[in-house]
């Protein structure tokens, strides 16, 4: 089954649906070695400002990736390693200071290659895991003091392949590259890029010890990177159901075969796994244009606060050509990959029907990681080559993303992931 292709949507979004926010921090990794602390502010004529509040090199040489846990107010990062041959894993408590800074708890060496990483909580919110995908064909967890933010590790997967995949290049061995809880919190999904598998691991919600289950197969040489889940019950509207009725499915985007697939989730008795039935299909930059990115990588996927919307981000899916230049010192147009947004429907039944709704560009090239504020109003794109991350508003009833940047901010360096702190001083919000 294919995604269903409207016409290309008109990306404008009218000034009404700009949203009013007080300053947020966001915090930045970077391939140079930094995590850069950025405030983003308002001011009353509505125009938007990056500034930069702080930078560290407590995650270089390769910072990679960056989970924040916001109620106990600690970072960690993981640092690739790509210049040293091994990686590490930094932590960080984020003071109650204007400028949210960041006091290192923990450095320490890890295997090489740490690309992503999920934070698993305790039944009882007591205990926590932090579970790293290591692109260097592994998969480590490790238990966190979420009071002091501390760790220490406790598994340490190695995976191998008994031949290269289809794409000898890219599939010589394994390359883990992300790990995702379940929307039951039972399973940890691990795409592996190299093996063309989806590995699964169940968790013990009371002692957080992982299990390996049978790994679920996927297209052969299309390169599993990034996914996320969606749950939907018959009496529920809003797409957030996880009880009994309800339905889930997982969104998978292919690097390599540059597919977006929709599964149907199975939950298998006695703690056994998962089973994943196929049921859409299509580019992970759309279907509603002629044009074909031969060379695209679709890097990261989210699915919106209200569960209505995926957007994917495409590198080398470079759509739009001429769009304002994001640096207000540059008046030098430039061309941009892009953004893809898929609605998720229900038919009468219930189930999820997948609708290609547009492109958007995406504020520069190689977007390898974007993410949504808390109430889907904003979407702030980490851009890898070109140094920068950019600020677009998203109308949260249609879920167009607009046309034009809000702010940014140059110089970064190879941006690999930025995440919203909505909850830091000055936000005029509370964790809770």
């Amino acid at each position: 089954m294919s995604f269903r292709s409207p016409t290309l949507w008109a990306l404008a979004v009218l000034a009404a649906n700009i949203p009013s926010i007080a300053a947020t921090r966001l915090y930045v990794s970077s391939y140079a070695g930094t995590i850069t602390t950025l405030n983003l502010t308002q001011t009353t004529n509505s125009t938007y400002n990056l500034t930069n509040l702080a930078t560290t090199t407590g995650c270089a040489p390769n910072a990679t990736w960056l989970q924040l846990d916001v109620v106990n107010r600690n970072l960690f990062c993981l640092d690739e390693g790509i210049v040293v041959g091994n990686g590490s894993l930094s932590s960080f408590k984020i003071q109650d200071d204007d400028i949210g800074s960041l006091k290192q708890v923990g450095h320490e060496t890890i295997p090489n290659a740490p690309v992503n990483s999920a934070l698993i909580h305790s039944s009882d919110n007591k205990r926590q895991l932090l579970a790293i995908a290591h692109y260097a064909w592994a998969l480590t967890t490790w238990v966190v003091d979420p009071t002091t933010a501390s760790f220490h590790r406790v598994v340490h997967y190695n995976f191998t392949m008994s031949k290269p995949g289809p794409n000898a290049a890219r599939q010589a061995a394994p390359h883990p590259h992300q790990v995702l809880m379940d929307p039951q919190n039972k399973y940890l999904v691990v795409p592996d890029l190299g093996s063309d598998l989806l590995l699964v691991f169940y968790v013990d919600p009371v002692v957080l010890s992982i299990k390996r289950c049978p790994p679920i197969k996927v297209t052969p040489g299309s390169g599993p990177r990034h996914g996320v889940f969606h749950t939907t019950s018959k009496n529920s509207t809003s797409g957030s159901a996880d009880g009994e009725g309800a339905t889930t499915y997982y969104y998978l985007v292919s690097e390599l075969s540059s597919t977006l697939v929709g599964y149907k989730v199975t939950y298998l008795p006695n703690n056994g796994g998962l089973r994943m039935d196929p049921f859409a299909s299509g580019p992970a930059y759309g279907t509603s244009n002629s044009t074909i990115f031969s060379g695209n990588a679709p890097a990261e996927i989210a699915l919106s606060p209200d569960k209505k919307q995926l957007i994917v981000s495409n590198r080398n899916a470079t759509f739009f050509t001429n769009i304002t230049n994001p640096d207000p010192k540059n008046d030098t147009a430039i061309a941009s990959d892009t953004l893809a947004t898929f609605s998720l429907d229900s038919n009468a039944g219930g189930e999820d029907v997948v609708k290609f709704t547009g492109l958007s560009p995406a504020g520069g090239s190689f977007p390898r990681q974007f993410s949504l504020n808390g109430d889907g109003s904003l979407v702030a794109v980490g851009l890898q080559n070109s140094g920068r991350v950019v600020i677009y508003s998203r109308c949260t009833k249609s879920g167009k993303i607009g046309d034009k940047v809000l702010a940014s901010y140059e110089g970064l360096g190879g941006v690999t992931s930025v995440v919203w702190d909505e909850c830091g001083k000055g936000s005029g919000k509370k964790h809770s």
